[in-house]
């Protein structure tokens, strides 16, 4: 997903945005891009009814344009075992790539974190500090971590942590206490004698010594433990402290990231602690990488085109941290800034999908039978079956060339759609509002137009009144200066309006209409596109 475009319509998408989208990120692909079609909202009734159709699957829901880890580079996790000792875990640390260390259990779920900060602290304790590590470290880890071989095994090894050297060919030591600790020596057959004697815990025998099969047996009857190393003493005693496992040492209390975070959350997090590389784990709590300050500084924001609009409040949230590649629309000339020069493209057409198809034609690539009869219909919902004012002879060449591709006819497509979707039973009031919902800035007014299309002008009248207290409660939280739902006739005879807010009044003077019973119809209106913003816009400026 590193390389990924995303390509998407408006909020509240209609019919052309999602239709758009799916057929433009399928040409991106056969150009050589890495394209997905994506959706900022749910699908309404109608655009539910053509992806069934076409049998094709909606495109991707996106709820904003920030990038989170798992769209970014990071590392890949170092994971070690509880058991592994300090040894082994100082030399993955410097010669690997990651400074950080991630204990896992056998299922990989996160126990703790190892970092050169821990190894050091090791080093620095305490003598009694470190004792205290020594008495539960296994015989394997000591045998492993000095390449030693373990000759005899007691039933029941007991440390008390200390050890101690014998090197020396006099009987000095001999008065000291060596009950339980670990003893470092060499071939000194008297001395090890005595040393098992004095109950010793092990006896490490260095640079590759001999031992006589009686001490070997005396070791054997007095539960000590023999281990024979090619290392000398002075080697054998540096590397013994580092035989502890690291579950002893490391780090528990650990800060995680989840992969599906945001990396500007990340950021924030990380700021406020010191580690060099984090743990990022996924859905089911299992390690899968590591994250650092530098992955933060390096990424690749998002990369979007932008279908079927070109204004930020019709757009995804946090578009801003994105990188807009590409805007393709037929309305007005909008409010999105860019960073850098992009491929722009605005057209005076019926909808987004006559572009898409006619640059399938520029790059000669033919589109699907899927892709041509989603085209279709796109246009078709768009035009209202090319009797919306916005409809060009553009658009019915473009429509005629699709269903031939597709094998379809236009004009029982049309009635097929219409007769499925234009209706508003079985709708929320919420289904009906964002059906094709859109907000824009004028002159410095926030304006909302909400579009459905009906057959039936009676299935309005009994959802009225309830409808309009709903708006009313949708324009108390979201406060804007103009609120409108518009319901058009799919044979484009006009349209019915619902309004509210303090510009109210634009409507009823664009449209030299009355309210009755809370509704005022418009004949002939049916493009917002091209009859409502532009007389909307118009007055405004004179307001």
């Amino acid at each position: 997903m590193r390389d990924m475009i995303y390509v998407t319509g408006h909020r509240n998408p209609d019919t052309d945005s999602i239709c758009s989208a799916i057929a433009y990120a399928s040409l991106k692909e056969q150009l050589g891009f890495s394209a997905v079609a994506c959706r900022i909202g749910e699908i309404n009734t109608e655009t539910s009814y053509v992806l069934k159709k076409f049998d094709v699957q909606a495109p991707l829901l996106i709820e904003n344009a920030k990038c989170r880890l798992e769209d970014i580079d990071i590392d890949t996790a170092s994971l070690i075992s509880p058991d592994l000792t300090i040894k082994k875990a100082w030399e993955k640390i410097t010669l690997g790539k990651n400074k950080s260390l991630f204990v896992v259990d056998d299922e990989n779920n996160l126990k703790g974190v190892v970092s050169m900060s821990n190894i050091s602290d090791v080093q620095m304790k305490d003598i009694e500090q470190v004792q205290e590590l020594m008495k539960t470290v296994p015989l394997s880890n000591i045998t492993e971590t000095i390449e030693g071989v373990l000759l005899v095994t007691p039933k029941n090894y007991h440390c008390d942590g200390e050890v101690k050297i014998m090197i020396s060919r006099n009987n000095n030591f001999l008065d000291e206490e060596f009950v339980d600790s670990i003893i470092i020596m060499s071939d000194n057959e008297e001395l090890q004698e005595k040393a098992i004697d004095k109950k010793v815990a092990c006896l490490i025998i260095t640079e590759d010594k001999d031992v006589s099969d009686k001490i070997i047996q005396k070791a054997i009857e007095s539960d000590v433990a023999i281990i024979t190393t090619p290392y000398d003493a002075m080697k054998v005693a540096r590397y013994v402290y580092q035989t502890p496992p690291v579950s002893m040492i490391m780090t528990k209390d650990i800060v995680t990231f989840k992969i599906t975070d945001y990396v500007d959350d990340v950021s924030k997090r990380m700021s406020k602690t010191r580690y060099r590389s984090y743990p990022v784990i996924d859905r089911k709590g299992h390690v899968i990488g590591a994250v650092s300050r530098f992955h933060l500084f390096s990424y690749s924001h998002k990369k979007f085109i932008l279908l079927d609009h070109n204004e930020a409040s019709q757009s995804v949230e946090s578009l801003e941290v994105a990188d807009v590649l590409e805007i393709i629309d037929h309305h007005r000339i909008g409010d999105i800034e860019t960073n850098s020069p992009i491929n722009f493209r605005n057209q005076n057409l019926g909808s987004t999908a006559s572009i898409i198809a006619t640059m399938y034609k520029e790059f000669r690539v033919n589109p699907t039978k899927e892709v041509a009869g989603l085209l279709c219909c796109a246009i078709i919902s768009d035009t209202m079956n090319f009797n919306s004012p916005t409809t060009t002879e553009v658009d019915k060449e473009i429509a005629r060339g699709l269903a031939e591709i597709a094998e379809i006819d236009l004009d029982q497509l049309a009635i097929e759609m219409f007769e499925a979707v234009a209706t508003l039973r079985g709708l929320s009031f919420s289904e009906i509002l964002y059906n094709d919902f859109k907000e824009y800035s004028i002159e410095g007014f926030r304006i909302a137009i909400g579009q459905i299309n009906i057959l039936d002008i009676k299935e309005l009248e009994i959802i009225r009144r309830e409808f309009v207290s709903y708006m009313d409660k949708i324009n108390a939280i979201n406060k804007y200066d103009l609120l409108v739902m518009t319901f058009t006739n799919v044979e484009g005879k006009g349209s019915n309006f619902i309004y509210m807010g303090k510009l109210s009044w634009v409507i009823e003077e664009i449209f030299e209409g009355q309210k009755e019973n809370e509704v005022l119809f418009a004949k002939d209106i049916v493009s917002r596109k091209k009859q409502i913003i532009p007389r909307l816009s118009a007055v405004l400026k004179l307001a």
